[in-house]
């Protein structure tokens, strides 16, 4: 959103900083009986619970302006008419001021002396900083010294986490660790004439166009700004925010357009976000911007990238796939491997090699093994599915943490599932439901999945481009 709009949304508890919005994640389109085995255990970083935000000495939070710098104070946790709500988690933290985008740290003491404690569900002390009593036993703390923002508008940002997160983030404040808030000081008295451009972008690991909090920025990406009066400018994102900023634009010249470089091979579009809502379907360029002077405008956009590479089962029963399975040496490591799979036989009991067998005896087994097409028992058919899958992992052909958008979660995910699935019931004939219908639809999945289904990979590929083109306005 525009920082006007930000810095007018003021409300007791801080805000998520503006180019990672805390949005719906992902819709998976697998049915959510399945899924929710797999996303149980996935973690996330923890938030920073109750209440922190700026106010003036006396503890007024709704202050759009405040006279002097002086007059900032860090406030946080319950209020007089309820001590027992909004507490925060006891330990110590840090804090810094920066201009509205981030880009600039106005604190000018060092980040030792901007510590504070919480004991109790309330600040109770700080670090070289003046505090003043605020409410239920708790105090205040005066967030000065730090230097004039850049911005046209007196706008600034206070960033607040917690000391062990920021000495453990590389001595940075991680946005999914962080809480801030925007404000305005009126001194010194500026007239803004221009206006900011903030263009970021992000690796949409997902795909769902959102920029989700453990996505990563993308840096080195060419943004191209243009006006309709000759203004022409190709940048670079930088490290470590994928961000590039165009300052002191003029509003005269409106409408601008930001044009994203296209990138080569299988990089594919997601999203384009416009102060905070996407424009629909991915656009670009992103036309017919209106700059507000003293005002910043943001761009996001979001790209992934597609591979293929798994090996369907007729490659795994031939010499090809007998030589890549020993191209350590041995076989052996990739039998353990299947063993500790729940997979079935025709019986519903448990397919196991034999290592202390001949190498070539097992291959014989598992070569046996993976050309039954019997589905009479729906598990026999998984099972010798996902062994192949757990062959395609071993060899490095397809990548666990990749995303199977047909299935909604990762391979891993997949692979995990249909093994509890085969843990949980190893006969399922026709009738035995809904465990063969479950079964089923896994075995779908992985059966696509072998046959080179479209994956997107957890991490960017490679990417080249040229210098975008686009229409001005």
């Amino acid at each position: 959103m525009r920082e006007s709009s930000r810095t007018n949304n003021y409300r007791k508890g801080l805000q998520m900083i503006p180019h990672r919005p805390n949005r719906t994640r992902v819709r998976h389109a697998a049915n959510a009986l399945f899924l929710s085995l797999c996303l149980a255990g996935i973690g996330v970083a923890a938030p920073i619970s109750g209440a922190l935000f700026t106010s003036d000495v006396n503890g007024t939070v709704n202050v759009n302006h405040y006279d002097a710098k002086a007059d900032v104070y860090l406030s946080g946790g319950p209020d007089n008419s309820n001590c027992a709500a909004a507490a925060l988690d006891d330990g110590v933290y840090v804090f810094q001021i920066t201009n509205p985008s981030g880009t600039v740290v106005l604190s000018s003491d060092a980040i030792t002396a901007r510590e504070f404690t919480v004991a109790n569900g309330v600040i109770t002390g700080a670090n070289n900083h003046a505090v003043v009593p605020g409410d239920c036993g708790g105090v205040r703390v005066q967030m000065i010294p730090f230097d004039d923002t850049p911005n046209n508008g007196g706008v600034y940002k206070a960033w607040v986490t917690r000391k062990s997160d920021y000495t453990a983030n590389g001595n940075v404040f991680r946005p999914s660790d962080t809480k801030t808030d925007n404000f305005h000081v009126k001194e010194p008295a500026i007239e803004p004439q221009t206006a900011d451009l903030n263009v970021y972008k992000f690796y949409d690991a997902n795909a769902n166009g959102d920029w989700d909090p453990d996505e990563m920025p993308l840096f080195g990406w060419a943004m191209r700004t243009q006006n309709g009066n000759a203004f022409d400018s190709t940048q670079l994102t930088q490290s470590p925010d994928g961000l590039t900023s165009w300052t002191g634009l003029d509003p005269a010249d409106n409408p601008w357009s930001v044009t994203e470089g296209t990138a080569g091979g299988t990089w594919r579009q997601s999203a384009s976000i416009i102060d905070g809502a996407p424009t629909g379907s991915p656009t670009n360029p992103v036309t017919g911007l209106n700059l507000v002077a003293g005002e910043t405008t943001e761009v996001i956009f979001g790209n992934y990238c597609t591979c293929k590479g798994a090996n369907p089962k007729s490659f795994w029963v031939t010499t090809s796939g007998m030589n890549k399975v020993n191209d350590g040496g041995t076989m052996n490591p990739e039998f353990n491997a299947l063993n500790q799979l729940n997979l079935r036989t025709a019986a519903g009991g448990n397919f196991n090699l034999n290592t202390a067998l001949a190498q070539s005896a097992n291959w014989t087994t598992l070569v046996n093994y993976l050309n039954n097409t019997s589905t009479t028992n729906m598990a026999l058919s998984l099972s010798r599915n996902l062994a192949v899958l757990r062959l395609n992992l071993d060899a490095g052909y397809i990548v666990g943490a990749d995303l199977y958008p047909a299935f909604g979660g990762t391979v891993n995910e997949l692979r995990d599932m249909a093994n509890a699935a085969l843990g949980a019931d190893g006969l399922t004939p026709v009738g035995d439901e809904p465990n063969r219908t479950t079964q089923s639809q896994l075995n779908n999945w992985i059966i696509a999945l072998n046959n080179g289904a479209t994956l997107i990979r957890s991490t960017p590929c490679k990417f080249t481009f040229t210098v975008p083109t686009a229409p001005p306005g």
